[in-house]
């Protein structure tokens, strides 16, 4: 490296800044500090090659504009000479490393071209670890930013048109492209905060627009708006919906490998990292990714090559480590607690009325009655609850008026329940039936059809929200779960050993099993349960039993404590 004086004129901006966006009232300020106390840094520039004789900047261009700026104000001659420091030799890659690096170190880049540069410099082979100690971004910065190169262009320019701030832009990075795009093209971005995007995004609803495969092989219903069409019809059975698209999604991965030939093809499920590809060049063999949202929505993006990048970074973006608590056991959760506020609203109507205006005027749970999954789940699953077994005297007790009598009648009244009752009576039927019922009756059907839709929402997840309605009518009926839930062998047998050996600890069920260790985990479930059962039914427990009697995960409370909850801090 050598040092040495060139005219302006001599010396060029690099395409490959990372900067793409300059301040004139910045420049300005530098061009006032240079002109009064000289030009304090020196640029740097790379040697000419072939039959080039200016000079690119390295690094500097602030500097340079700033120089430029002046020359035009009459305040510098034309001809004036600049020191630089010239490098020479320097691969594309390197001069592109060092004059990133520089501007990241040194300039207030905006997120976005802080997002370019370091994709720019994974892509040149440096690590996570070395990109952070060179530029000074902390690991949690690189992160966030990888996510940002994703966004797609629409999201790209209201971020820098300020149109949605830096929180509401990495919200949107959760959606797909398009996702994204839709959500834009509604408007009123400043409406929605952060937390409201990410649930837009994170919906695992499948509208009738996402089906890859022919919908007359689907069997099921769908929901739907007034209006109907692809995109606001939706499918109820999810289960059947991923059957059959993962069906047409492995169809559709043959025909690119050997009708458009494309290889390789990878089927992604979750996000897609666009900066981990490049575009295929010319005569380059490019494979294409087959994108699967949550929801079921497919993308493909052809012609492109993987990058080889640093392992870190790949692991900033992997999965997070499976939840302590899976959705069927999150869903097992949410039953029990569901049939038990609908069995403590049952003692108290006036909570269930106030329910009923509720969920009348606001649409709560839907603009027509639906009745709680809840009710399906314990009479089709082998689960046993106390809660049902009161709801289901009272559910017999009321459709008796309907000539809906014996347990057969009652099931397939839960199963095919659409608005008032079962498909083989019509309304008519129902409207004169009600025509003979007392006020007393009539009051006490009306509060139960209230109270059999009312349960937790998102039953795949733990209830965590202290405002949600859910919680706050439980808290209201001070429902305490562990007066009317005992740890069976279905919770039980959820938890793997360590979780088991916890639960046994927490208990003080070591007397009875010591650590746990030395047990086959289904004998250790039997039992287990066999002992809660018997301790909760002790009307005097002893010492060594008070604790197991009373013992209750804190997912039981409302609302429900997450242990996988964590405050992310940068």
């Amino acid at each position: 490296m050598e040092l040495q004086t060139l005219t302006l004129n001599q010396i060029k901006p690099s395409k490959n800044n990372p900067r793409k966006s300059f301040d004139d009232e910045t420049i300005a300020g530098l061009a006032a500090s240079i002109k009064t106390d000289g030009l304090l840094q020196n640029l740097v520039v790379a040697k000419p090659k072939g039959k080039s004789k200016t000079y690119s900047i390295i690094s500097g261009e602030r500097r340079f504009r700033a120089l430029s700026l002046l020359v035009k104000n009459g305040d510098l001659p034309k001809d004036y000479e600049v020191s630089v420091k010239i490098e020479e030799g320097l691969s594309a890659e390197a001069t592109h490393r060092i004059a990133t690096i520089e501007n990241v170190q040194r300039e207030n880049l905006s997120p976005l071209e802080e997002a370019d540069a370091v994709v720019g410099l994974l892509q040149d082979k440096m690590s996570v670890d070395d990109i952070a100690a060179q530029t000074g971004l902390s690991i949690s910065t690189i992160k966030r930013r990888l996510a940002l190169f994703s966004l797609c262009e629409e999201a790209k320019t209201a971020l820098s048109n300020k149109d949605i701030n830096l929180s509401q832009a990495e919200a949107l990075t959760v959606g797909t492209q398009k996702q994204q795009v839709d959500f834009i093209k509604k408007g009123h971005l400043s409406h929605y905060d952060a937390k409201d995007i990410k649930d837009y995004m994170s919906d695992d609803k499948a509208c009738l627009s996402y089906a890859l495969f022919d919908t007359k092989l689907y069997e099921g219903t769908y929901s739907s708006d007034l209006f109907g069409d692809d995109d606001t019809t939706f499918f109820d059975d999810m289960e059947q919906f991923w059957t059959l698209q993962n069906e047409a999604i492995q169809l559709l991965e043959y025909d690119l490998i050997n009708n458009k030939g494309l290889d390789p093809v990878e089927i992604i499920k979750g996000y897609f990292h666009e900066w981990k590809y490049r575009p295929a060049q010319d005569n380059e063999l490019g494979g294409a990714v087959i994108h699967v949202s949550s929801s079921g929505e497919v993308e493909i993006h052809r012609n492109l090559v993987s990058c080889d990048l640093d392992e870190k970074a790949t692991e900033l973006t992997e999965a997070k480590p499976r939840a302590t608590y899976s959705k069927p056991l999150c869903e097992y959760i949410a039953m029990h607690k569901s049939i038990a506020v609908q069995a403590a609203l049952l003692k108290n109507p006036r909570i269930a009325k106030e329910l009923a205006i509720v969920q009348m005027l606001s649409g709560h749970n839907g603009i027509r009655l639906e009745l709680h999954k809840c009710l399906r789940y314990f009479t089709e699953e082998d689960n046993q609850s106390t809660s049902f077994d009161v709801l289901n005297m009272t559910i017999n007790s009321a459709l008796s008026a309907f000539d809906i009598t014996d347990d057969e009648d009652v099931l397939r009244f839960i199963q095919s329940y659409h608005g008032v009752g079962c498909d083989r009576i019509k309304s008519v039927d129902y409207y004169t039936t009600l025509k003979h019922l007392s006020d007393e009756e009539l009051e006490n059907l009306h509060s139960l059809l209230s109270i059999l839709c009312f349960g937790q929402l998102q039953c795949d997840r733990l209830d965590t929200n202290e405002d949600s309605l859910f919680n706050r009518v439980a808290q209201d009926l001070k429902v305490d779960m562990g007066k009317v839930w005992t740890p069976d062998e279905p919770f039980l047998k959820r938890r793997n050993m360590s979780q088991l050996k916890d639960v046994i600890s927490e208990s003080k069920l070591s007397p009875l099993f010591g650590t746990g260790d030395g047990y086959k985990k289904s004998k250790l479930v039997q039992s287990m349960a066999e002992n809660f059962k018997r301790i909760r039914s002790t009307e005097k427990p002893n010492d060594n039993e008070k604790i197991a009697h009373k013992w209750l995960p804190a997912v039981f409370q409302f609302p429900a404590i997450d242990p996988d909850a964590v405050t992310e801090c940068e």
